[in-house]
């Protein structure tokens, strides 16, 4: 991704940039055949049975943009279908915070500690088709779906207190082929300043 973003005319001191970009973590996975894969402490996975490699390149672009570029490598000759998954939560549980989905606009929200921070994705020029907030503890227990079979999460559109989102992208990945996916978290003192850097990303995704 080629992208210019002119910095905001507001400058805010490098450490209220970095930490406040560090407060919302990213985790990201791979469904595919009834299966799920995090990468949970790692930028790269090797995912022996469906053949396929996960890579993850962040991108320092803006200083309030977390952007994300996750590369998934079909190594199989059979054609993959797989959702790529996107977790955030704020790292701070103590922290007072409200988690949601907004319809209207298909995004996600994390407002903790008077800042907002937005959260969204893109691939094939198309953007969130699945999004959740659950319980961080129901993440790796499988109680995040509605069908694990289907890869449909558990419909849930918001939460007060200590929650992740997630969302989903649905590829089709050709054998030998390498698929380009996006997400990214955007932090902001109000609703505008992060609307106004999200349509500038649209724009180059």
């Amino acid at each position: 991704m080629m992208m210019k973003l002119k910095e905001s005319k507001i400058i805010d001191p490098p450490s209220f940039q970095k930490n406040s970009l560090e407060q919302l973590k990213f985790i990201p996975g791979i469904w595919t055949n009834g299966k799920v894969y995090w990468l949970q402490q790692s930028n790269e996975k090797i995912i022996k049975e469906e053949e396929l490699v996960i890579k993850v390149k962040q991108e320092h672009i803006h200083s309030k943009i977390n952007l994300s570029s996750v590369y998934v490598s079909n190594h199989s000759n059979e054609t993959k279908e797989i959702k790529f998954l996107a977790q955030h939560h704020y790292t701070n549980v103590s922290q007072e915070q409200f988690t949601f989905v907004s319809p209207k606009e298909n995004l996600i929200f994390h407002l903790a500690g008077g800042k907002f921070f937005l959260v969204n994705g893109g691939c094939d020029g198309k953007g969130i088709q699945d999004s959740t907030i659950q319980p961080y503890l129901r993440i790796y227990i499988d109680q995040i779906w509605s069908s694990i079979q289907k890869g449909n999460l558990q419909y849930q559109p918001m939460s007060k207190g200590p929650a992740v989102s997630i969302f989903t992208l649905k590829t089709t990945i050709e054998p030998r082929e390498t698929k380009k996916i996006n997400s990214w978290a955007i932090c902001g003192a109000n609703k505008n300043e992060v609307f106004s850097l999200n349509q500038a990303l649209l724009k180059n995704n």
